[in-house]
């Protein structure tokens, strides 16, 4: 075979695939032209042959929007627990923050501390790793940073119980942050997680079930608007055409109302409500443990230290 002869064939070859593509292409996207011409004449109101669905898929559907709007809703606000930061006071400088990877784990080193030659050994100590950014461990972070100022600086004990206060509502402070980090990821991995995946999975399941119906509605009233005004010699082809797609409607309707019902009856968002209270009582539990052990060690320094203040003042007089 010559070569022009082969070039020929391959050439020829070429052409009829690229054809048989063509038709195949042009096989998909006629239906989805219909559909959407369909689609179109009906939003704009040009249409009102349109089948009606059956009244149990509408009402399911109202269901499953509802559920997946609760589902958005809950979500917009709880994924807040995702941003350690959200209760983080915003006007804190930079310097500030990075001061707190100095002293951070110093403090209760410094609180056992018993003379000032020992607390300016704890300051100079390597440094420890930054600090989380949450309320309580800002408030942790200032109270100590003031308690390093008054070990610092002072030249008597006349301060020695505020520094202790300082010290130890620090204390306090972090471990009520540390509850908080805790209750945050309980809340991203027992509430959040499931309520993304039951949107992924089981509601998009739904809505793509749904498409279908809508899909297969407008192609089989495109046809059924094509029969009617067929040439008589089409009206053959074009009624087993309008039965096959008579059939898939139904057919996904039915699918969609399957699954719809098994979103429905599968949904778990009352588990995941209990998580999140459990969460939370978990944590503002702890804190209210915490502060009440602090919080008359608290009362104890100030009335200690009225006394003294008393105590002077008698001894100056006298």
């Amino acid at each position: 075979m010559s070569f022009f002869q082969n070039f020929s064939k391959n050439l020829q070859t070429g052409l009829e695939e690229g054809l048989k593509e063509a038709q195949k292409l042009s096989s998909e996207f006629q239906p989805i032209a219909t559909r959407t011409a369909r689609q179109l004449q009906e939003r704009f109101g040009q249409i009102d042959d349109i089948s009606q669905l059956p009244q149990e898929y509408v009402e399911l559907e109202k269901k499953v929007d509802t559920l997946k709007t609760v589902y958005q809703n809950l979500l917009s606000v709880t994924s807040t627990y995702e941003n350690e930061a959200y209760d983080y006071p915003s006007n804190l400088r930079d310097s500030v923050i990075d001061i707190t990877k100095t002293v951070s784990t110093k403090v209760e080193k410094l609180a056992n501390a018993r003379s000032r030659d020992e607390a300016q050994a704890i300051l100079i100590a390597s440094n420890p790793k930054t600090q989380p950014k949450t309320l309580n461990h800002a408030i942790s972070t200032s109270t100590n940073l003031s308690a390093l100022k008054i070990q610092q600086s002072s030249n008597d004990d006349s301060f020695d119980s505020v520094a202790q206060g300082l010290t130890q509502i620090g204390q306090t402070e972090t471990k009520i942050g540390e509850a908080r980090l805790q209750q945050d990821a309980l809340i991203r991995t027992h509430v959040n997680d499931q309520f993304r995946k039951q949107l992924r999975t089981n509601l998009q399941r739904s809505d793509k079930a749904r498409k279908l119906v809508e899909n297969k509605r407008l192609s089989y009233d495109a046809a059924r608007a094509s029969l009617k005004n067929a040439r008589p010699e089409k009206e053959a082809s074009l009624r087993v055409t309008l039965e096959t797609l008579e059939d898939e409607f139904a057919a996904a309707t039915e699918e969609a109302v399957s699954v719809m019902k098994n979103v429905l009856e599968n949904t778990s968002i009352l588990n995941e409500l209990v998580e999140l209270i459990t969460a939370q009582l978990a944590y503002h539990k702890a804190a209210s443990e915490l502060l009440s052990q602090v919080l008359p060690n608290l009362q104890s320094l100030r009335d200690d230290a009225g006394t003294k203040v008393l105590s002077d003042i008698e001894d100056n007089e006298i």
